[in-house]
């Protein structure tokens, strides 16, 4: 007999292993970003591993802009992505949803508000923040390897 322990676990391989098919891969080689993502362009001459891809869809979500940083040596190695501030509980939501509750945390100056959320997954650093300015609003998930896997600790 499958316990729901047990069918919980399933779930969860089998929609990492999905999401990973479907998705990007740490140490992916740019022409293959460039395929996932469409049209990629380098963010600035000053940082000359750093790309950005506007307009992308992540499921059926719209992106606003993905940054990435990718070396020809070690492919992929941290990725972004900026959403609408509308869509930023559903975004929060899912990955709730996937990966449990994060550690947040907040702080507020007279120049701006900041959140944040992080999920360490053992695979990945995850980091939404979202930043209120005076004059713009933002909402970023942000991925790179982990480090440390929790089970370390």
């Amino acid at each position: 007999l499958i316990t729901a322990l047990m069918l919980k676990r399933l779930q969860a391989a089998v929609i990492s292993l999905i999401a990973s098919l479907e998705g990007l891969d740490w140490g992916m080689p740019l022409d293959q970003v460039h395929a996932h993502l469409g049209e990629v362009h380098q963010a600035n001459t000053t940082h000359p591993d750093r790309f950005i891809a506007r307009n992308v869809m992540l499921d059926r979500l719209p992106v606003l802009q993905v940054t990435f940083d990718l070396t020809p040596e070690a492919g992929l190695q941290s990725l972004a992505y900026e959403f609408a501030i509308d869509d930023m509980i559903e975004v929060l939501a899912g990955l709730r949803a996937r990966h449990g509750s994060p550690l947040s945390t907040s702080s507020t100056d007279p120049q701006q508000n900041e959140q944040s959320w992080v999920w360490n997954t053992g695979e990945d650093l995850i980091t939404a923040v979202k930043h209120d300015g005076k004059i713009r609003q933002q909402f970023v998930i942000a991925y790179r390897p982990s480090r440390l896997r929790p089970e370390t600790l």
